[in-house]
C-alpha cells in the first residue's frame, strides 16, 4: 500500500483497523509471532485492545501471555506513538523541514531531529550493505569531484572547520555517491573510488594531483583543465554532471547539519 499524501496517511492513522492492516501489508510489524514461553510456543494472534497505547497487541491463545506489536520492529524502543513515527518518516522522505514536521507530528523539535538522523543512517547503512551499490562499468562515464561544504565566507566571521566531501556520479544511471572525508589526498580518495567504481569505467575529473594514478588502477581517466575551461574543447571532457549533483547534495547537507545543531542545543 503506497501513501503519497499526508491527508491519506492521516486517514490511515486515524482508524486503528486500517492502521494495523497498513503496518502488516507493508511489513512494518511482524505478521507471525510465537509465544516466548518455553512450554508453550503457540502461534500468537493480534488482538484489539483500546486500553493499549498502540490499540493492539499479540496474545497467546493458550497461556494468555502478550507481546507488544512493536517488538522487533522499526517502532521498538520509542516513546512516540506509531502514527507520530509514520508522520515523521513521511516528512523526512518528502524533505519537509524539521520545524514544519514538529507541528505535523506534534512532537518536540529534538525528537524530530533525532528521528531524521536515524532515518538517514538506516538508509545509508542499507545502501552500503547492498552488493549492487557500485557505479560505472566498461564504457560508462563516472564523474568525480571533491568539494568543501563548510568554510568562512570571504575569510571573515566565526572560525569554521573546513569539511571536505567527495562525490562520484554515474552519468548513465544518473545515480551518485557522496561521503565526508578528512582531506582530499590520494590515500583518502583512491580507496573510495576503488570500492564504488567498477574497473574499466571511464572517469572524468579535474586535474587534481590525487587522481594521477587512476590509469594504473584499471580505469580510463580523462581530465578537464578548469583553469582554462569547464569543458575540454577537443575531448568534451567535463564535470558538469557532478557539479549539478553537488548543488542538490549541498542543500541537503546544510539541512542535515542544521538538524544536528538543533538536536544538540
Amino acid at each position: 500500500m503506497n501513501v503519497y499524501t499526508l491527508p491519506h496517511l492521516f486517514s490511515i492513522c486515524s482508524n486503528p483497523i486500517r492502521l494495523i492492516n497498513f503496518l502488516l501489508i507493508n511489513g512494518l510489524i511482524k505478521r507471525d509471532r510465537r509465544c516466548v514461553k518455553r512450554n508453550c510456543r503457540r502461534k500468537m494472534t493480534i488482538t484489539r485492545n483500546r486500553s493499549r497505547p498502540d490499540g493492539h497487541f499479540f496474545r497467546c491463545p493458550k497461556c494468555r501471555s502478550f507481546q507488544s506489536i512493536r517488538k522487533g520492529s522499526f517502532f521498538d524502543h520509542s516513546n512516540l506513538t506509531i502514527p507520530q513515527i509514520l508522520y515523521i518518516t513521511f516528512c523526512w522522505a518528502t524533505k519537509v523541514p524539521v520545524k514544519s514536521t514538529v507541528y505535523i507530528a506534534s512532537v518536540s523539535e529534538k525528537s524530530v531531529s533525532q528521528w531524521f538522523r536515524c532515518l538517514r543512517e538506516k538508509c545509508s547503512e542499507s545502501l552500503l550493505k547492498n552488493p549492487n551499490y557500485v557505479f560505472g562499468g566498461p564504457g560508462v562515464v563516472v564523474q568525480i569531484d571533491e568539494s568543501v561544504v563548510a568554510k568562512r565566507k570571504y575569510n571573515v566571521g566565526r572560525a569554521v572547520n573546513q569539511q571536505w566531501v567527495f562525490g562520484l556520479y554515474d552519468t548513465t544511471t544518473k545515480l551518485g555517491h557522496v561521503q565526508l572525508v578528512d582531506d582530499r589526498r590520494a590515500d583518502t580518495l583512491i580507496p573510495i573510488i576503488q570500492k564504488f567504481v567498477l574497473p574499466g569505467s571511464t572517469i572524468f575529473s579535474d586535474q587534481w594531483a590525487a587522481y594521477g594514478q587512476l590509469r594504473n588502477l584499471g580505469y580510463s581517466h580523462q581530465t578537464a583543465n578548469h583553469k582554462e575551461n569547464f569543458v575540454d574543447p577537443q575531448t568534451g571532457v567535463c564535470t558538469n554532471s557532478i557539479e549539478a549533483y553537488w548543488s542538490r547534495v549541498k542543500r541537503n547537507v546544510r539541512l542535515h547539519w542544521l538538524s544536528l545543531a538543533t538536536s544538540c542545543r
